[in-house]
């Protein structure tokens, strides 16, 4: 896919998934945070290409803002936003474990927005890892939005400029040193892709376990996680089709995912005739 292409998609997308979001919640309060986040996300990925010049973007992108493209602060909240609802609603009560449990849920979905794009020559980074990305660049997505977390779960959304670059920075710079700069580096082949299937087994077991309980992603909050996972699927289609570890990294990602969706499209018009807003913290009775 041509990068201008992909950046109008990008655009669209973006339209699309805030519209959707607005149909579970009030569309200030979520405008309010999707600024704040998309700012600390440009103050994250600036200062960390300046601090550690470890990956670049493609020239191709338009519109930067020094080293950061503006449709890529555009989009990164669209993902922190999404994976607070999915928190929400399996873990309502997990008190202050939150921000971890939402930085690892971005950071799984950041795994499938970073092989993809970097299989499509979007950006590259500096050394290879799991399929072409270093361990630490899909963790660091995770350390802001658990930075981002702790300030938005107080209602102070302007904070999140500061817990979501300093959240980032301080996790980057003690995994690096306390794991990262000394294993698990270098091209990490099968056995990352193993180790990928193996976690999304155990992501898939905790979901089963919740549903069980009673907790489930209402079809009204998944839509948006479809809407904006449908680009970068339509970009692997067309990147590599029959690339068959970027399609079990894919898979791996989607599975647990669609176990954890509720598709009762009857309690979601019955919600929706309504007219009320959806409390996207409240757990689903299925």
């Amino acid at each position: 896919m041509p990068l201008p292409v992909f950046e109008i998609a990008c655009v669209i997308v973006v339209a699309l998934t805030l519209a959707s979001m607005s149909r579970a919640r009030a569309l200030g309060p979520l405008l309010r945070d999707y600024a704040a986040i998309a700012v600390a996300a440009w103050i994250g990925e600036d200062t960390s290409i300046a601090f550690y010049g470890f990956y670049t973007y493609a020239p191709g992108w338009h519109l930067h803002i020094h080293h950061v493209p503006i449709l890529v602060p555009l989009i990164w909240p669209l993902v922190v936003l999404s994976a607070r609802d999915v928190v929400s609603k399996l873990w309502p009560a997990l008190g202050g474990w939150r921000p971890l449990v939402v930085g690892a849920v971005v950071a799984f979905d950041a795994s499938l927005v970073e092989v993809v794009a970097v299989r499509a020559g979007m950006w590259s980074w500096a050394e290879a890892g799991h399929l072409g990305i270093p361990l630490i660049g899909i963790a660091g997505w995770g350390y802001f939005a658990a930075g981002a977390d702790v300030a938005l779960s107080r209602g102070r959304p302007g904070l999140v400029l500061v817990t979501g670059p300093l959240a980032t920075h301080a996790l980057i710079l003690v995994t690096w040193w306390g794991l990262f700069r000394w294993t698990l580096r270098g091209p990490l082949g099968l056995a990352s892709v193993i180790g990928l299937v193996v976690l999304a087994a155990l992501a898939l077991a905790v979901v089963l376990r919740r549903r069980r309980a009673g907790f489930a992603i209402p079809l009204d909050l998944a839509m948006p996680r479809m809407i904006a996972a449908s680009l970068f699927v339509v970009l692997l289609v067309a990147t590599a089709p029959f690339d068959a570890p970027l399609w079990a990294h894919a898979a791996c990602v989607a599975v647990p995912y669609f176990a954890a969706t509720s598709y009762d499209l009857t309690a979601l018009r019955r919600r929706r005739s309504l007219g009320a807003p959806h409390d996207s913290r409240s757990p689903s009775p299925r």
